[in-house]
């Protein structure tokens, strides 16, 4: 998928993935060391340089990482830094190799001498624990770094935070247990590889430690009862909190540890964890390595909390303002009751006065007056209920809405968690929508390349067609002009006939007669048979004019037959990318429609593990009291052991000298062991040697045909560096046999493998000697070399070292090595030799050479010549003096630089195309006999190949010479166009010679002639362009030419007839002098090539 991504930066994508993989060889080597933090950041920038990590997997997977123990344990610890620091698509993309980090947990797990087995098995299980726990909580980054708005997020739903947390804590608890089996895994020496794993450790448990230390608080501040619905948790982060403070502890005792990054101070840990419940300004201990970057995300948490508080604001200011009008209506409600109770009181005093006045009326009035007055408390007190009526509602009302708030804020809740679900879902649909555009795309440019591909072929093809039609036009012709000298012969044979009859008439007597039919008949046969010659090649014309036919009507049949094939091809590949493109837009609108009752199907599954929670945490709390009982019978066991154990150290006080003894004899078997693998080791080396010297001497066994004489000498250089340090190792290892023998063993296997490798090269260099004197010679030093080099195999064994005392062990050793390094310096004169031989090439050829070999030789000095001319041109291009020309003269010295370095790499690959053609013919058509065979058998095809390859290596070291001075104004542009000309005229001398018995659409043959048909192309644009910039050239040395062709114009309209008539006759007879001329020089230039075609042929 990711090959066909297009990068502006597609260069430098190429050079970061060579020094990715480079990184990723030098970080996951076996030496037990730590991988270096260079190339580790070099392989985490580049997740960060192009935003993915699959260059990476390919690179850990392609090499042969699981192989080695060490390697496995340093390519964990280098995918674990990956994870954590590397690019966001780190993460998802590491989902994808758990398989593959399994795998690396898997080998060597119970093999590994080294003790990394079981580490390796353990941290490949806590990289999958990790990748587990992102994999289900997306939001926290691979660093654990803490950021406000997670932690936030992460207890706003308080069963959410109960699970976060706990999976947060047994992540911890993982840890733990590796960085403990990492510590007691820790052995006297070389723990520097182990104590590297231990980095990423420390600071990922900072961060865990951080978001469950805040994350804890939260949650006791906003769960009710949080004192007793969280004591699990709160015990656990307790019992963790001293483990991470032995583990920090342990950390602060390793000097290579401190180092690197900077632990926590111990003092600012008290050794009683925070509490959880009142200390709500706790603020865990910085680290000195802390991460402190991500500014942005908090202050977009703390903008989103912003706005959550200023919602609950707007919802209480509407629900005062609701209150405030009920106030006012009770209010107005009170006021109406008090102003008729003040109407009433007057209508009292009213009655009062009455009583005074109308006494007689009084009883009426009276009567009247308690009537109504009864009537007016019967209101109030209905109106007095109707209060207490709005109260009581009011209250309801007031109730319902704290319900109905606390019911939206649930809501709210949910709506949150399926908008984050849905968004998740979008995402991911989105992703699977551009793969999908991504696919379409790639399709769609797969078919317009076969779309250009059919083109091309079809251009080809007619180009095909043309060449053999204009190639049966040559034939038709070459047969006319034989078929007119074929007349003029005939009339030429009758015409002496006559003559012969009217000199036979006017003979006056027999002798002269006789003498001048003699020679007459002479001439007449001489005719005679140079007119069968003619007639004989008039039909071998004819018969190969019809071949020609033949073979040129078949080859156009094939053409169009092709043609049709592939017209049929390209609407079959046509249709099923339709009909691909059309399931891809179905498949998408049945992946949309299955998304959608997804998003149905999720609310339903959300009611189902809301239901299912009670029953986990009824199962939690009986498993923890089971675990309680489980620890009470550990302690009885533990109780038990501690006993015995006891009793087994007073047992074994008794028993340390036997034990003692025993180890004695433990390391004289070690010692023996060791002896015995470092005899076999030695004895492998000495029959590695004796297997090349077979091969050596074996006539089945050829020798290199790619060695030089200097590759020889360096050989031999570093052979004489690797015996010297083996001889440093030997004697090291004869003082102290208990040391390390790893560098000993290992300069024993390179000497032997170096020795083994010069051999067959040696024998490469056959091609060079002169005679089989000198090759003996040679190969008699070689073989002294080799067997002297066995001595120290042979010598360095146990048994002859143990006859040896041990203060002569060491000067023994320096005179092996002595003899080797002599019969070196007596190797080195022989091929010295044949390095003065080297730069000519092979040796020159011989009467009785072998045909293959000079085909061969002649091919490679032809490339080996065309590679010299490109170098040349890259020399010339880099060496111009630019600040002394002018920019017209750069712009054409540049122009033809460019175009000649393109006309000698297409010659180049033209070469390389015509080799491989030869080889295919000299394999199809030799069948069971010899190369060489095959050669003497179509000799003349053989030296017209040779003669073509030497004609293009010739013709283009002569255009780079001209070009040379051309730039340095000592040639001329023609002549650069001559030699452009000459090129190509070559190259189709080597394109016929190839094509003369190659098969039938042979691929081989397409490939020379395309080419060919790119030489042909690159020396037409250079003669263009030369010819252009000629003309241009000349218009800048003439600016006054425009001018000058005006004066001339006028001045040809001043001529009168008498002069216009004498100037034309001028330029006729100038033309014709000029024809001329061309003629005699085309006729010069045809003896010239004449004469060089027969130099070469004889």
């Amino acid at each position: 998928m990711y090959s066909n991504v297009y990068n502006l930066r597609s260069g430098d994508r190429y050079k970061a993935e060579s020094e990715l993989l480079q990184a990723i060889r030098k970080a996951t080597n076996n030496t037990e060391v730590a991988p270096k933090q260079k190339h580790v950041r070099k392989i985490i920038v580049f997740t960060w340089d192009f935003k993915t990590s699959i260059p990476v997997w390919n690179g850990f997977q392609s090499l042969p990482i699981a192989s080695d123990e060490v390697s496995s344990f340093k390519g964990l610890i280098t995918v674990h830094k990956v994870i954590r620091n590397g690019a966001p698509a780190s993460i998802v993309e590491a989902l994808q190799k758990t398989s593959y980090i399994e795998s690396l947990g898997k080998s060597q797990k119970n093999t590994g001498w080294k003790g990394y087995g079981i580490l390796n098995h353990a941290y490949s299980n806590y990289i999958l624990a990790k990748l587990e726990y992102h994999k289900l909580h997306p939001e926290f980054n691979g660093c654990f770094d803490y950021e406000e708005y997670v932690s936030l997020r992460g207890t706003y739903d308080p069963n959410e935070g109960y699970e976060t947390i706990g999976d947060l804590m047994s992540l911890q608890d993982r840890l733990d247990e590796l960085q403990r089996l990492i510590f007691r895994n820790f052995t006297p020496s070389s723990n520097e590889c182990k104590i590297a794993a231990l980095v990423p450790l420390v600071e990922e448990s900072y961060g865990i430690y951080t978001f469950a230390t805040r994350m804890l608080i939260a949650m006791h501040r906003r769960v009710d009862g949080a004192e007793s619905a969280l004591a699990p948790l709160r015990d656990r982060y307790n019992s963790q909190y001293h483990r991470l403070r032995r583990f920090y502890a342990e950390c602060s005792k390793l000097r290579y540890l401190t180092s690197i990054i900077t632990l926590l101070q111990l003092a600012a840990w008290v050794n009683d964890p925070p509490n959880l419940l009142g200390d709500e300004d706790y603020i865990p201990p910085e680290m000195g390595d802390a991460p402190n970057n991500f500014a942005a995300e908090r202050s977009q948490a703390q903008q989103q909390e912003r706005e959550r508080l200023e919602r609950e604001r707007k919802l209480e200011e509407q629900k005062k303002n609701q209150i405030e009008q009920e106030r006012l209506a009770i209010e107005q409600q009170a006021r109406e009751l008090q102003r008729i109770e003040d109407e009433r009181k007057a209508i009292e005093e009213q009655s009062r006065a009455l009583e005074q006045i109308q006494l007689e009326a009084q009883n009426k009035e009276q009567m009247r007056i308690d009537q109504e007055r009864r009537m007016m408390e019967q209101r109030a007190q209905e109106q007095q209920l109707q209060f207490q009526e709005l109260q009581r509602q009011r209250m309801l009302q007031e109730q319902a809405q704290l319900e109905q708030q606390r019911h939206l804020a649930g809501r709210i809740q949910e709506h949150e968690q399926q908008l984050a679900i849905l968004n998740n879902q979008i995402a991911l649909d989105k992703e699977t929508i551009n793969g999908y555009n991504q696919r379409v795309i790639t399709l769609e440019n797969q078919l317009a390349q076969q779309q250009l591909l059919q083109q091309q072929s079809d251009n080809s093809k007619n180009e095909l067609i043309k060449a053999l039609q204009e190639q049966l036009e040559q034939y038709k012709q070459k047969y006319e002009s034989l078929a007119n000298l074929y007349g003029q012969l005939r009339q030429e044979h009758f015409d002496l006939l006559a003559k012969y009859k009217v000199i036979y008439a006017k003979a006056i007597t027999a002798d002269e007669m006789q003498a001048k039919l003699t020679e007459m008949q002479e001439f007449v046969k001489s005719k005679n048979l140079e007119i069968s010659e003619l007639l004989g090649e008039k039909e071998a014309l004819r018969r190969e004019i019809s071949d020609v036919r033949a073979t040129s009507d078949a080859q156009i049949n094939n053409i169009k037959s092709e043609y049709e094939r592939m017209n049929l091809l390209l609407e079959e590949s046509t249709r099923s990318k339709e009909l691909e493109i059309q399931a891809l837009s179905t498949q998408l609108t049945s992946q949309k429609s299955e998304m959608e009752s997804q998003l149905n199907k999720l609310q339903d599954s959300y009611n189902e593990i809301k239901s299912n929670f009670d029953e986990v945490h009824q199962n939690t709390a009986n498993a923890l009291q089971e675990k309680d009982e489980e620890i009470a019978v550990l302690q009885a066991g533990m109780d038990q052991s501690i006993l015995a154990l006891a009793n087994s150290q007073k047992l074994a006080k008794g028993s340390q000298s036997e034990l003692q003894q025993r180890l004695k004899e433990l390391a004289r078997e070690h010692a023996a062991k060791l002896l015995r693998i470092l005899d076999s080791i030695l004895q492998s080396c000495s029959d590695k040697v004796d297997e090349g010297l077979y091969d050596l001497f074996s006539a089945a066994t050829p020798g290199s045909a790619y060695a030089t004489p200097s590759f020889v000498l360096a050989q031999i250089e570093q052979i004489s560096n690797t015996s010297t340090t083996l001889a440093s190792a030997f004697s090291s290892y004869l003082v102290n046999p208990e040391g390390e023998q790893t560098g000993l063993i290992r300069s024993a296997t390179d000497l032997s493998s170096l020795i083994v490798s010069l051999l067959p090269n040696v024998k490469g260099l056959s091609r060079f000697t002169s005679n089989a004197e000198e090759y003996d010679k040679l190969v008699a030093a070689v073989r002294d070399s080799a067997e002297a080099g066995k001595l120290f195999f042979a010598k360095g064994k146990s048994e002859h070292i143990s006859k040896i005392s041990v203060s002569e062990r060491p000067q023994e050793i320096s005179k092996i090595n002595r003899i080797f390094q002599e019969s070196l310096i007596n190797l080195s004169p022989f091929v010295e030799v044949l390095v003065s031989r080297e730069t000519g090439g092979t040796r020159a050829t011989q009467a009785n050479e072998d045909l293959s070999d000079l085909v061969d030789r002649e091919m490679m000095n032809s490339a080996s010549i065309i590679d010299a001319a490109t170098n040349k041109i890259q020399q010339m291009m880099s060496s111009i003096a630019r600040s002394e020309l002018s920019d017209m003269q750069l712009h054409i010295n540049d122009s033809i630089l460019d175009l000649v370095s393109g006309l000698t790499n297409a010659i180049s690959q033209l070469i390389e195309a015509a080799t491989i053609n030869q080889k295919e013919i000299v394999a199809q058509g030799r069948g069971s006999s010899s190369r060489a065979n095959f050669y003497k058998k179509h000799n003349r095809w053989t030296e017209g190949l040779i003669s073509a390859a030497k004609a293009v290596a010739m013709d283009t070291n002569i255009l780079v010479e001209i070009a040379d001075k051309v730039i340095s104004n000592e040639k001329t542009l023609e002549e650069l166009i001559v030699a452009a000309r000459n090129v190509a005229a070559s190259t189709a001398q080597l394109v016929a010679a190839s094509r003369v018995k190659s098969q039938l659409y042979s691929r081989a043959l397409e490939s020379l002639e395309l080419a060919a048909k790119k030489v042909a192309e690159c020396t037409r644009s250079l003669v263009s362009v030369v010819t252009e910039l000629s003309e241009r050239a000349d218009a800048m040395n003439n600016p006054n030419k425009e001018q000058d062709a005006q004066k001339k114009i006028e001045t040809i309209k001043n001529w009168s007839s008498y002069e216009f008539k004498a100037n034309e006759m001028e330029q006729q007879v100038e033309i014709l002098n000029l024809e001329k001329n061309l003629v005699l020089a085309r006729r010069r230039l045809a003896e010239m090539r004449r004469y060089g075609y027969h130099e070469e042929t004889i």
